[in-house]
Order: C-alpha cells, then sequence, then structure tokens
C-alpha cells in the first residue's frame, strides 16, 4: 500500500527555456520571437516576446511547469512523450492589419527520461529542427548555422524513490519493418493510407497499457533499408523535420544469429536479403517507451514464463476525402489482426544489444534485447463495400476477425501472408534485466567462500643458491670446451695407464693452448660466457649492488670474491671430471601422460585399485596441476565415492579458482547433494568464466528447468545451441578450406604431368579431361576426412559428463525434464563406461519404468 500511494503523489516538474543561439527570422536585422512550451499534448506556457539581434542570443528566460502524477501527466506519458519547443516568430505588421501574424521558425524536443532515473535537475542544448521554407531553414541550407535552445529541467524531489527504481522498469519497444508484405498491399491500387501497429504491454499489476506505433509507410522495393538510421518518438508528424528523431537511439545492422524468432536459419538467409532489398515493406521506426512498476515487471515476468505468444496488431487505415462542410478526414480501418509468434520472448540475463541512449548515465546495467519475426501470420478482411456502408461497426468486425483468426479452419485471405512469407522485425529492450544476472565478481567472490583458493607458496630465498649452480654450469661448459681445444691439439688429455708429462712439455703445451685460445678469439668468449654468472654471484651471494666508495673496501671485496669463486670452480672441475661424483638426475620414468593412460585402461580393466595408484603417481609428480586432481576426482565418481570425488574437485578450485570442468563437477556434486544455491553459483560462474562454453551453458539451462526457472533455462539453452552453432560453423569452413586447398593441388599435379606430354598425347588428354576431372574429384572427396556427425548441446554435455556414475546424473535430469532422446542417450553412454553397480542400475530401471520412456529396448 506505500509504494501505492507513493506513486500517487504529485511532483511539480519545471521546464526552463533560458536562450536561444544563431535564431534567425523574416528580418536581416533582428527577430521577435518567442516560445511555446507543450507536453503530453497540453500547452504548458508561451514566454515573453523578444526582440533581439540576429547576431546575439535570445535571454527567454521563461519557466513553466506541469504536475506528474496518477491522474493528468503519469510517469508513463513521462518516459515516452517529450516536451515540445516551438519557437514562432511576429511577422512585421501590414497596412490595416489588426492582429498579428505568427510563423514556425523551428521546433525542438527534450527527453525527460533522465527524471525516472533518479535525477532532479539536468540541462541540455537542444538542436532547433526548422520547418521547410522558413528563414530558419534558409540559414541552414546557406550558411550552415544550426539554431540551438538551452534548457534546464528541475523536480523538487525524485519522482521514484530508492525503492520504486530498484523494483520497477523501463521497456522500449521498436518497430522497425514488416517486410515481403502481400501484392494487395499496392500504393497505386489503393487510396493515401498508413499503417498503425499496436500491442499491448502490462504497467502495472492490473493495467495494461496499449503502445500504438502510427505513420507507417509502405515502400517500394529496390533499395536496402540504410543503417544506421535513427528511431523516432511515437508523436506522429511534427511541424519540423527531424524533431521527430530520439537523440542517441539508432538502429544498427546485426547479424542475423542474434535474432531471436523465425527466419533466423540459414536457409532463411537469401530470401531475407532479398526481401530487405527487392519487396515492398512497411517502415516504423518508431520506438515507444513505457514506464512498468513493480507490480507490472512482476506480472511481465509471470505472462513471460507462462506464454511465448504475444499478440501484435497491424492495421491499415485509409484517408478519406474530407466532407464538404467538414475539416477532418475520417479514417476507416480496412486490415486488422496480425499475431507475430515471438518463440523466444524472454527479456533475459545475457546483454545482448545495448542502445545507445540507454547506456549513458548508468553504471552496471544491461539492456536486454530481441528481435522477433514471423513468417506464418493470419489477417482477416471484410469486404470494402461492407466496412464502407457500415462505419460503426468496425470494434465489432475487428473482434470477430480476432477470434476466428484462432480458430483451425481455411483462412484464404490469411493465406497470402504465408505465401509471401511476410515478417515484421521487433525490437524490445528493457533498462534492467527481468530475471538479475549476478555480476562476476559476485560469483567469483561466492565461489572463494565455497572454496578457498589454496594460499601462494612463500618465497625461498633460492637466488643465491641458484646464482652459484648457474656458476659451476658455467665453468664445467667452458672446461668441455678448452678439453676439446686440447684435444684438437694435442690428441688425447689423459690416457689410462700413460706416463705423467714432462714439466716443460706440459708448460710448452700450456703455452700453445693459451696462444690459440686467444688468437681464436675463445678466451674473450669465455670470459663473457662467464660475466653474467659472475654478476649474479656479486648480487645474490655477496649481496653488494651499490658501487664501492674505498678503494681499500674495494680490495678486500675483491680478494673475498676472488677466493669464493676459485674455490666453486675447484668443486665445479671435481664434479666434472671425477667420474664417482657424477650424479646424473633421474627422470622419472613414466610421465604423467602415461600415467594416466595406463590408469584409464585399468578402468577399462576394472582394476580401480591399480588405476588409483596411478593417479596418486601422477599427483606425486605435479601436486599442483588441477587437471590431475579433476582426473583424480573424475575416478572416484566412477567408484560412487562422492565425498572424496567433491574433495579432489574443490582441491583443483583451490589451485585455480577458474578451472572449468572442476567448477561444472562441483555443480553437478552440490546438485546431487542438495546444495542448490550453491550448485547454481558454481555453473553461472562457469559460463561467465568461459562464455563460449557449450557444456557449461547445457548443465545450467538443465538445473535451472529443474529448478523450474524457466526463464534462465531458455537463456542458457538457446546460448548454448548459438556456440554450438558457431562451433560448427567454424569446422564446416576451416574443412571446405582444406578441401580447396586439396583440388587445387590436385589439378596443379595433373598440370605438370600433362605440361611433359606430347601434342598428340595433349590432344587425347584434352578428349579425356572431363572424365579426369570427375575420378580425380572422386579421389578427393574420398581422401577428405567425412563430416563429423551432427551433435546436440546435450550430447557435448553427456561426452563431458562420461565420467563413469557422473552419467548417471545426467540421466536422472534428463527423465526429470522429459528429455527422451536424451535420456537414451545417457544411457546408452553409462552401459558403454560399463557401469557396474546394480543399486544404481535398479534405480535407472525404475525411473524408465516410472516415466515410460529412457531405455532404447521399451
Amino acid at each position: 500500500m506505500e509504494n501505492h500511494k507513493e506513486f500517487g503523489r504529485v511532483v511539480l516538474v519545471q521546464i526552463s527555456v533560458l536562450s536561444g543561439n544563431q535564431l534567425r527570422g523574416s528580418r536581416t536585422d533582428s527577430c521577435l520571437s518567442f516560445v511555446r512550451v507543450e507536453f503530453n499534448g497540453c500547452v504548458l506556457g508561451d514566454s515573453q516576446k523578444l526582440d533581439v539581434p540576429v547576431d546575439k542570443d535570445v535571454v527567454y528566460n521563461f519557466t513553466c511547469s506541469f504536475e506528474c502524477s496518477e491522474v493528468a501527466h503519469t510517469l508513463d506519458d513521462v518516459a515516452h512523450k517529450p516536451v515540445i519547443l516551438t519557437v514562432f516568430e511576429i511577422l512585421p505588421k501590414e497596412k490595416k492589419q489588426k492582429e498579428e501574424k505568427t510563423t514556425v521558425l523551428g521546433q525542438a524536443v527534450v527527453d525527460l527520461l533522465p527524471l525516472l532515473r533518479g535525477q532532479c535537475s539536468f540541462s541540455s542544448t537542444v538542436l532547433l529542427h526548422a520547418v521547410p521554407g522558413s528563414p530558419a531553414d534558409v540559414a541552414v541550407h546557406e550558411d550552415g548555422v544550426k539554431s540551438t535552445l538551452n534548457v534546464t529541467v528541475h523536480v523538487p524531489e525524485p519522482l521514484l524513490s530508492d525503492a520504486q527504481r530498484s523494483d520497477s522498469n523501463v521497456l522500449m519497444v521498436t518497430v522497425e519493418t514488416a517486410y515481403s508484405v502481400p501484392d494487395i498491399w499496392n500504393p497505386a491500387s489503393t487510396p493515401p493510407s498508413h499503417y498503425i501497429a499496436a500491442l499491448q504491454m502490462p504497467v502495472s499489476a492490473t493495467k495494461e497499457q496499449v503502445l500504438l506505433f502510427s505513420n507507417g509507410v509502405l515502400k517500394m522495393g529496390g533499395e536496402k533499408e540504410p543503417v544506421p538510421r535513427p528511431k523516432k518518438w511515437p508523436l506522429g508528424s511534427l511541424l519540423a523535420p527531424g524533431a521527430e528523431v530520439i537523440q542517441g537511439l539508432y538502429i544498427d545492422a546485426e547479424p542475423t544469429d542474434t535474432d531471436h524468432g523465425d527466419l533466423t536459419d540459414i536457409e532463411d538467409k537469401d530470401f531475407r536479403a532479398d526481401a530487405e532489398c527487392n519487396q515492398k515493406r512497411v517502415s516504423w521506426d518508431t520506438a515507444h517507451r513505457c514506464f512498468i512498476d513493480a507490480g507490472g515487471v512482476a506480472c511481465l515476468s509471470r505472462r513471460i514464463a507462462e506464454c511465448r505468444l504475444w499478440p501484435v496488431e497491424i492495421m491499415k487505415a485509409i484517408q478519406t476525402a474530407p466532407t464538404k462542410g467538414g475539416k477532418t478526414r475520417q479514417v476507416r480501418t480496412v486490415w486488422t489482426l496480425i499475431l507475430t509468434t515471438q518463440r523466444t520472448y524472454s527479456v533475459l540475463k545475457e546483454l545482448s544489444r545495448t542502445p545507445a541512449a540507454l547506456s549513458r548515465n548508468r553504471a552496471n546495467s544491461s539492456v536486454n534485447s530481441l528481435k522477433a519475426f514471423q513468417s506464418k501470420t493470419m489477417e482477416n478482411q471484410r469486404g470494402n463495400n461492407d466496412v464502407s456502408k457500415k462505419p460503426d461497426s468496425q470494434g465489432k468486425c475487428a473482434q470477430t476477425d480476432s477470434v476466428s483468426g484462432l480458430e483451425p479452419q481455411v483462412n484464404t485471405e490469411g493465406q497470402m501472408y504465408a505465401d509471401s512469407r511476410s515478417y515484421i522485425i521487433i525490437e524490445i529492450a528493457v533498462e534492467k534485466p527481468l530475471a538479475p544476472k549476478r555480476p562476476p565478481e559476485e560469483l567469483a567472490k561466492r565461489v572463494m567462500e565455497l572454496v578457498p583458493p589454496r594460499p601462494p607458496l612463500p618465497r625461498r630465498p633460492a637466488g643465491a643458491e641458484r646464482a652459484v649452480q648457474e656458476y659451476q654450469s658455467q665453468i664445467a661448459s667452458v672446461a668441455a670446451q678448452v678439453l676439446d681445444q686440447y684435444q684438437q691439439l694435442f690428441g688425447a688429455a689423459f690416457l689410462p695407464g700413460g706416463k705423467p708429462l714432462d714439466p716443460v712439455l706440459l708448460e710448452q703445451r700450456k703455452n700453445q693452448l693459451l696462444g690459440e685460445l686467444n688468437y681464436s678469439g675463445k678466451y674473450f668468449a669465455f670470459k663473457e660466457q662467464m660475466k653474467y654468472s659472475v654478476v649474479r654471484i656479486v648480487r645474490e651471494k655477496m649481496l653488494r649492488t651499490e658501487a664501492f666508495s674505498d678503494p681499500e673496501q674495494l680490495q678486500a671485496f675483491l680478494s673475498q670474491l676472488y677466493v669464493f669463486l676459485v674455490d666453486e670452480m675447484h668443486a665445479a672441475l671435481n664434479k666434472t671430471l671425477s667420474v664417482d661424483s657424477q650424479d646424473a638426475h633421474q627422470e622419472p620414468v613414466l610421465s604423467c601422460a602415461q600415467l594416466k593412460h595406463f590408469a584409464r585402461e585399468a578402468e577399462l580393466n576394472t582394476d580401480y585399485q591399480l588405476a588409483a595408484q596411478y593417479y596418486q603417481e601422477c599427483l606425486i609428480q605435479e601436486r599442483s596441476k588441477p587437471s590431475h586432481w579433476c582426473d583424480y576426482g573424475a575416478f572416484h565418481m566412477l567408484t560412487a565415492d562422492h565425498l572424496k570425488a567433491e574433495e579432489c574437485f574443490q582441491q583443483a578450485l583451490s589451485i585455480q579458482q577458474t578451472h572449468i570442468p572442476s567448477l561444472l563437477m562441483c555443480g553437478v556434486l552440490s546438485e546431487m547433494n542438495g546444495r542448490y544455491e550453491d550448485a547454481e553459483t558454481f555453473f553461472e560462474r562457469a559460463t561467465c568464466v568461459e562464455p563460449n562454453n557449450v557444456v557449461a551453458w547445457a548443465l545450467f539451462g538443465i538445473f535451472c528447468q529443474t529448478q523450474e526457472k524457466c526463464i534462465e533455462a531458455e537463456m542458457a539453452f538457446r546460448e548454448a545451441n548459438k556456440q554450438l552453432n558457431a562451433v560448427l560453423l567454424n569446422e564446416s569452413a576451416s574443412r571446405a578450406e582444406i578441401t580447396s586447398e586439396t583440388q587445387s593441388g590436385q589439378k596443379k599435379d595433373q598440370k605438370d604431368e600433362s605440361s611433359g606430354n606430347t601434342d598428340e598425347a595433349d590432344a587425347v588428354h584434352e578428349e579425356d579431361q572431363p572424365q579426369n576431372d570427375q575420378e580425380s574429384k572422386q579421389e578427393v572427396q574420398q581422401q577428405i576426412p567425412p563430416t563429423s556427425v551432427q551433435t546436440t548441446i546435450y550430447m557435448e554435455t553427456v561426452w563431458f559428463l562420461l565420467l563413469g556414475i557422473a552419467c548417471y546424473r545426467v540421466i536422472a535430469l534428463s527423465f526429470q525434464t522429459g528429455r527422451k532422446l536424451e535420456a537414451e542417450q545417457s544411457y546408452k553412454y553409462a552401459l558403454k563406461m560399463n557401469l557396474q553397480e546394480e543399486s544404481l542400475l535398479e534405480e535407472i530401471h525404475e525411473l524408465q519404468s516410472r516415466v515410460g520412456f529412457g531405455n532404447p529396448s521399451f
């Protein structure tokens, strides 16, 4: 009740027109003008008349207001109706003229949407759109001068409280274009007319708003609609062209895979391209915003969950000539009711497309969009003569046609829309998703609370040890190169049982070796090779990073360094030249990949004890690798040790918080244990970490479906199918590229072979060319690997869940959600993996007999 009362309060909205810039009138020296402010069809007031020179700004300082309430000017009016500012020029009086004559210079519009976003005041400089033929229009074309108005909007208090703003929403429906309309919609054979689209939208728990889109224009084919093109206000025609445009909102070109509805398949691509270029169409390009309170949001969400069909009416209005004494024209509806099927009318969690204006002045908000297409539409029409004779029965006829259009009967006139494959593009966007999506930061924090990350390993002071080891390795390398040089000069250095060399001969060989090293430049290369390791010892072992200022300290340090380097050199040489001290590092006999392979073989042989031993050896070698823990957890899933499996998956997550398989399996185990909130967190986190993962989206959708969250489930399944289609498309493109390369190589080989033949052989070759080409194509087709079997998101999920006992879980989920094909596939894969648990097999068979499907032998 409090919310209802607060929405019913009255708030004064003040509009202040401060000044006008670059105003041009009929006179060249000055301009006598005033501003009229209108809102929701009411004139709020006129400013004072000011005569100001052309080169100066016109300071109006005019303020007017209206009351925003539930009676006169509602919040919904604020959402979809702008303030219209019209600038009038007062023309000079002629002789014997009693009354002043005025002419419209231009119009401007001010969007009041910031008031619904919590702002109490905002300023705007709006463009004054000139009326065709006015002096302002002439100035724009000749001098490029554009007139503007400075406007300020103010409210004493926010229109909505924080609670109301968080619970409410602003929905925007954009009716773009209806394509491939029937031939009967011919502008040449019918009187002047325009087209109106309408649909109902709940704005509160008890009230629905009819959204009207008038002034639809029938266009002939021949060219595509330009993109981007601006969206228009649902106001009808204004005096100044361009004033009906909503600033900042455009209709952009989007790929068909982002559309949700009909005619989105690959085979419909050519038809849509032809229809959007060559066929007749009706264009609106009009956007209608409506404010929805908390009750309306709940009502809209409930209706979306109950039914995916939303009716849209399209009417053709014929403009008749005015009667002799009348000043109004009569408009009569001829065709009504086109039922648009929106199969996925669910304004969901994902960010599909963000219109520019909706993303301004907002933080961490998402806009959800969809486009619905209809190829099988119905429209009932009574004869033109009957309608013209009975204009008072229009409403009854429309109601009767609406009911009859839904009955299963032959509709000859509705068939022409099915034959033409008429479809309409509608975009529906909300400022805030109806199903709130938790931000990735919150999900990451929640996963961190469920599975705390492993603290990083402490930094060990091993820099000095590594520096000494590197110095010793460089000593060993240099010693090996010196020995090689010695052997090249004098032969073998150490002969077993040989006599020691004469000291004089030894000194001669030493001098000759040093001379050869200096002459070849190897001596200096060895010094450069040793320099970096010595520098590391000085910095990390001796901890000296600054220059010495005292020569005595420098000399003492050099002596200490020399002694240390000589000692380490002796240790390295003794280790290198001594056969007994060469203890090579023993590499493991089996790698982790081999251990896992042997473990899987043991699993197939049902030797689970041996398989566990292999997995444990793999963990001993690389304990900090999450994939090893995940594989070990999968093994425990196979042996039905769920507690140990969950510990392994959590251990993998503690090592790497974004490990996708571990996140998914933690979600599966949480669901099995009844911790549904934790399971949703794990699944949703996996979709945030890797948005293109088919298995993550499919598992999330199956989980949401078991929890009866229809909107989230539909969103997840649609995203999974989208990602799977993208993967299959990339695979087909890569296969086509391989095919073309193979064919080009085959043709090149044939060309090289034929170039060496004689002229006679060339003639024979030309005669046999078609047959040879056909044979070569067959050979190429045989060489190309066959196309992969068509897969689904559920097949991808089953392959992921082929972890023994985990396959049982997807069987149970398929039974609960009524998916027969997936249940049978999961059952077959469980048997293929040699599921030995008799109790589980009995439970599966019991579920199959209870639901009546899931076993191919039924």
